[in-house]
């Protein structure tokens, strides 16, 4: 999904709050994780490749000649971040 501007700019605004702040942290204690699940997990996440050659080729067809500027791809990716930071 691409985020729009006005959509990070919300959760922009949103994670400023003191409710937000509580609401990220909240539920992420690795401590009440099962060790074998948190293992299975490590062990996946060592076996993935660092990068997906079909989504590299995927781009590269859908960029054929048109380059975004190196200002729109970082606006992109931060405002990505900033919204996955919700989750």
């Amino acid at each position: 999904m691409i985020i729009s501007e006005e959509q990070v700019r919300l959760a922009v605004e949103y994670l400023q709050t003191p409710a937000a702040k509580c609401a990220v942290c909240a539920g992420h204690d690795a401590s009440s994780v099962p060790p074998d699940l948190m293992d299975r997990v490590k062990a996946t996440l060592a076996s993935t490749p660092e990068t997906r050659r079909d989504r590299v080729e995927q781009a590269r067809i859908m960029l054929s000649g048109v380059t975004p500027s190196s200002r729109e791809v970082a606006d992109k990716m931060i405002g990505r971040i900033v919204s996955d930071s919700l989750r």
